[in-house]
Order: structure tokens, then sequence, then C-alpha cells
């Protein structure tokens, strides 16, 4: 028949989720009740005898009666749509092509796109009864089961793949929808209040519970399950026994994951109070895991609302970068958010997405363009903070340049109250003699303005290292007070990597070996978990190490010529030994640590193997250019540092774009390229003021 392949070459959405109808186009067409029954059942369960199926959904009516009306139903389905969308004599099976919504749910669920089946929304048939059609509505209700345990399932994995990449709070959103899949379930209750906990949110954590328990006793008259109040009770007081935190793969107690109680910081917290009072930025600073980030965040949540921008290894050469993710974490949490068409139009610069239907803004021109520019930025994150109390700020030794000198002008600006906004408190952090000098002069404009404070955070004293210790509860970790205040220096990292290396080796109940000098470091610590890692998955981990920022599990499978699968097993041996989060490093003093590890000679080839496959990525030029010239090829690296030079010259940031061209004229230089090298270095002496 010519009408048997209509359907191959016209395209029909069947979307059975929800409204039963037919999208063609551009149209829709609201399917009656047994016709979308019909496709239905075709869609889920394949070809099917078209009298059996009749009898299904004319469960009264006579056997002749029956098959007249589904030869009638499939003749209106083909008039009104000028197709064969149901195809078949005596066994009926939908035309090959039709795309089905609720097929794709159960595609992507089989694939493991997690996202993708949670996209997937509605129920199957909602507005559809079948009350007279028993066999058929039994059959709906066990699809629109399968169909949603698909979704817990999914809700669950996404949720367990966001905590494990350290997106936590993606993970909390993924667990309270399943809960409002489950309202039921136990797990995912649990599952809630460890998220809360580990995200530094007690509260949040045992109200959690509360509402449970509540739900529980309101609804089913039951009480919750022994373990999810033995899990309420290790929140509340902190764990009591080496139970293990069940998202985390090593067998560690929460409190080793996470200490219960911020210890020896009372005089900090109270300064902390004042300058918060004040209106104040507050600066904390101090060496390499002396407990900067937990305090913040302790801090920040004890004020309200906030939220947390992390710095990252590799950042300081791209422009705005950690500007660009605070914009996009802001716009996150405020998607119904209205900005100004001009100041969408200027973020655009930056968020190309953000560009209305005029498009890209053209490239500025003068100062005045500039001061633009930033006054836009200044709007947006004014606009974007309502209802926010505070923003953390955490390593801003890895901050761009540009970022931060956008942050002296927002900061400077903070107390200019004007309707429909704020400026949120800033809680910031960075490693002691390790700020840019961009960055320093930053800092000391805001405090000689009277605008911020700078705190130093110095390692814990012994009695505070044995009050850290007794909160942990673990069975003679108090008694070693002594022996780990000698081998820390008070450091708080080195302090749970101590009782981590404790734990892994045994050794705990034995009390300190005698064979651990007492360094005051606690690199050897991290040395030795490394030690124990596979080749394999130290390979990833040191590549992860020069990627930087840029390391992704799709770039690791292309620089180190492994298989996907490979790599997860290797992923997966990593963040088991809390090495890796996903794509991050754990702590960046872990970073180090196995940067460290690198041998020389491999140090080049990894960089070069970066550089060429970022340089098909199309990434950031100066990222690509640092590549290529740890690399040791100048030449390939000159071209990309041209062209970072040219965007910094193009957004009249001419000090960095002078910078960027004598970096390419001295890579030329290097490369044996003198005649290139003078042009490029007369392109610099050509900068204003450079």
């Amino acid at each position: 028949m010519a009408g048997d392949d209509a359907a191959g070459t016209q395209v029909f959405h069947l979307e059975l989720l929800g409204e039963a109808r037919l999208r063609h186009d551009g149209a829709h067409v609201p399917l009656e009740r047994r016709t979308a029954a019909v496709l239905a059942w075709l869609a889920l369960e394949g070809p099917h005898p078209k009298y059996r199926l009749a009898g299904l959904l004319w469960a009264e009516s006579s056997e002749v009666t029956a098959r007249n009306n589904m030869r009638q139903l499939l003749r209106r389905l083909r008039l009104s749509t000028g197709a064969e969308l149901v195809q078949g004599g005596d066994v009926l099976s939908l035309a090959e092509g039709i795309t089905v919504d609720a097929s794709q749910l159960q595609a992507h669920a089989l694939a493991g796109r997690h996202s993708q089946v949670l996209e997937q929304e509605g129920v199957l048939l909602s507005s559809l009864e079948f009350d007279d059609c028993p066999e058929f509505h039994a059959w709906l209700e066990s699809a629109r089961e399968r169909l949603d345990k698909l979704r817990r399932r999914a809700a669950s994995a996404e949720s367990e793949a966001r905590e494990r990449a350290g997106d936590l709070s993606g993970a909390l959103v993924l667990a309270e929808k399943l809960l409002g899949m489950d309202p039921y379930s136990e797990e995912a209750w649990r599952r809630l209040m460890r998220l809360h906990y580990v995200s530094g949110d007690r509260g949040s954590a045992l109200n959690a519970f509360e509402r449970c328990r509540r739900l529980l006793r309101e609804e089913l008259d039951t009480q919750p399950l022994p373990q999810t109040v033995a899990l309420a009770r290790e929140i509340e007081r902190g764990p009591t026994t080496s139970h293990a935190a069940r998202v985390q793969p090593a067998k560690l107690p929460l409190s080793v994951l996470r200490p219960p109680v911020l210890v020896g910081r009372e005089r900090v917290w109270a300064r902390m109070e004042e300058a918060w009072e004040a209106g104040l930025t507050i600066f904390l600073s101090g060496e390499p895991g002396v407990g900067k980030t937990r305090l913040a965040h302790d801090f920040a949540a004890s004020r309200g609302g906030h939220i947390t921008l992390e710095s990252r290894p590799g950042e300081m050469h791209v422009a705005y970068s950690s500007h660009v993710r605070l914009l996009r974490q802001l716009l996150a949490q405020r998607p119904d958010a209205r900005l100004e068409p001009w100041v969408r139009r200027e973020l655009a610069r930056l968020m190309p997405d953000m560009a209305g239907p005029e498009g890209l803004p053209p490239p500025m021109v003068d100062e005045a363009d500039r001061s633009r520019f930033l006054e836009a930025n200044c709007q947006a994150v004014y606009q974007l903070c309502s209802g926010l109390d505070a923003i953390v700020a955490d390593d801003l030794h890895y901050m761009d340049a540009a970022t931060a000198e956008f942050a002296l002008l927002m900061l400077s600006r903070r107390h200019d109250t004007q309707p429909g906004g704020a400026f949120p408190h800033f809680v910031d952090t960075f490693r002691k003699g390790e700020l840019t000098p961009v960055a320093i002069g930053c800092i000391q404009q805001l405090v000689e303005a009277g605008l911020a404070i700078v705190i130093e955070l110095e390692p814990l004293e012994t009695d505070s290292v044995g009050a850290l210790l007794g909160s942990l509860e673990l069975a003679g970790a108090e008694s070693l007070t002594d022996n780990v205040m000698r081998y820390t220096g008070g450091n708080p990292l080195f302090i749970m990597e101590a009782l981590r290396h404790l734990l892994e080796s045994g050794g705990l109940e034995r009390g300190w070996p005698e064979h651990v000098h007492p360094s005051g470091r606690g690199r050897d610590l991290i040395q030795q978990r490394l030690e124990r890692l596979s080749p394999q998955a130290l390979q990833v981990a040191r590549l992860a190490a020069l990627a930087k920022t840029s390391f992704q599990l799709e770039l690791a499978v292309e620089v180190l010529e492994m298989t996907p699968l490979t790599l997860a097993q290797h992923v997966s041996e990593l963040e088991a030994a809390h090495v890796l989060r996903g794509e991050r490093f754990t702590h960046d003093l872990l970073f180090e640590v196995v940067r460290e590890t690198i041998p020389p000679s491999l140090i080049p080839l990894l960089h070069r193997r970066l550089a060429s496959a970022l340089e098909q990525r199309k990434a950031a030029p100066v990222v690509v250019a640092q590549h290529w010239l740890e690399g040791k090829e100048p030449e390939r690296a000159a071209p990309h540092l041209v062209a970072a030079a040219n965007a910094e010259a193009s957004a009249f940031r001419h000090m960095e774009a002078a910078l960027l061209y004598f970096r390419a004229a001295t890579a030329l230089e290097e490369a044996g390229a003198f005649e290139e090298a003078a042009r490029v270095r007369a392109r610099a002496r050509g900068i204003p003021s450079a």
C-alpha cells in the first residue's frame, strides 16, 4: 500500500506521558481514549494480535463488535493523520520512525542516561480512565509503576553521580525529587539525611529525620526503621561506632569524613561575628589544611542562606573564569530572574548563551564600553543575590586576576543599597603567601578602606587537638593526643589523614605506631595512600593533576588511550581511596602531592598530549599555550598566546595583553623565530601604558 511507508516520510512524535496526543508538523492532535490505548500498548509491549487487543478494549462487546470497532478505530486514525501509524494485518505494530516519549524513557534508562530519564515527566495516559476495560486497566497500572520505578532508579543513580562529582547541592535536589516519587522509602530519607550532613548542614539532616518520622506516624501509624534512627543519632551526637557512611566506598566512620564538631576556633569565630555585624568582608588566611574552608562554611551556614564559589587550580590563567562560574551558580538558583536586556547583552561577552535575538554585542572600543560591561556584571550579581545572606569564596590563590579586580569593584560597592537586589556578605579563604600580586593589592585596598578584615588561622593547640579527637568517639583516639599533635603540628587535615591511615591499616586499636616519624607534616601520609593505588589509577590521577580544571573523563580516555569502561574502573578506585571526587581532587593538597609524584621525563609527553587534545576541543587559548610550553613546544604555544593577548586587548585589559604578547615573543625566540618574535614585541609596545 502507498500509505504503508507514510509514517517513514513524515515525522510523528507520540506523547503518552501526560495528555495523550500526536505531534506532527508543529501541531498537537489529541487522541481518543481507545486510540491512545492501542498506541500505548504497541509502543510499550511491541507487536500484538489485532483482535486480542480489541478484546481488551471492548471487553463487554461481542467478538464481532470488538473486531469491527478495532477496524473503525484504525481507519479513523489513518484518515486523521494521513499516514499508516499502525501497520499489519492480524498482528499490529507501530510504524518505524515514530518516536514515543515513554519508549524514549525506557531507552534512556537502559543506557544509563539518568538525567534524560528524569526529563521525561508525566503519568502514562494520565487523563484517561479505563474502568470499563479491566484487563487493560490492570496492564496500565502495571506499566505506570514500571515507568515510575525507572524514574526512581534514575533519580537515585543521578544523585549518587552528582555526589561523586562534588555537586552536593545537585545531589540534594535529586534526593528530594526521589522522595517526591516515593515518600515512604526510608532508604531515600537516609540518603537525604547523609547528603545534608556531608554538606555541613546538620540541622537540615536532623530536620529530614523529623519529617520522615512525622510522615510515617501520621500516614502509616508506624515508626522509622532502626537503621534510620541510628543514623539520626549518629548525626546528632557524632558516630559511636566505626560504621561506614553508606555513600562512601571506603569503610570509614562518618566522623573521619567530616568531624562533627568545630573545635579550637572560638576566638576566631568571635572576630568573624564582629566583622559580620560591621558589614566587613572576611578573609581567612592560613596554611593548607588548617581548616579555612570548614570554618568559612560553618560560619556562613550559621548566618543563613549561602553558596560556595571554589576557585580551582589552573583558573588564574583564564580571565573571568571564577566570575563566570559564580554567575552560572547564581543563575541556576534563580532561573526565573529577569535581568535587564542591556545587562544580559553585556553578560553575553562572557557567556554567549545569554545573548538575545539581537546576537552578541560588538567588541568594546573604549573605556566607556568597559565601564558598561563591569556595571552590567555588578547589576547581575546584585539582582541574583537577592535573598542570599553570604557567598563563600574558597581558595582565592587560584582566582584569575580579572575576577579579583571585578571583586574589588563589587565589594567596594557592597553598602550601596538599591531596590531589587542585595550584595551578600563575603567570607573568603586563601593560602598564606600564595596570593597573586593582583589579589594582594585588591585585598589591601579593601582593608585600607575599612571594608574588609584579614584573619590568620593558626593550627590547633594541644587541648583543641584532644577535644577534636574526643569528639570523633573513636575508641582509643583521644589517648593519642600528644602523638597526633607532635606528628601533625595541629593541622586538622593532617590529623584526619593520620586517623584515616590508622583506621585503614587497622592500627588504631594498637596505639601510635613506633615507626612513624613525628615530622609535623602530613604529606607522607598522603604519599602512602597513593602508593596503595594501582599503577593505572595513579596514572589517571597524575593526568588530572597536569590537566587541572581541564580534566574530564572524555579527555582522559583520549590522552591515556583507555576504553571508557577501563577508565571508569580506575576512577572508581580513586574515589574509593578519597583521591578524586568525580573529576576533581578531594583536597588541593592531594593535587599537589600527586603532581610531585610524576616522573620528570613523563611530564612533557603528557602536556603535549593534553595540548593536542585541548586544541581539538577549542579550549581557552592560554590554557592550550601553557600545555605546549610545559611540553617543550614553544613554537606551537606562541599562536595561542597571541590569540589570548588579542582577547585581553579587546577587553581593554592592557597590562594582561602586553604580558601575553611578551610571553609569545619569548616563546618564538626560544623556537628560533626571531623575526616573528620582533613583530609580536612591537605589538606589545604599541599597547597603551604597556
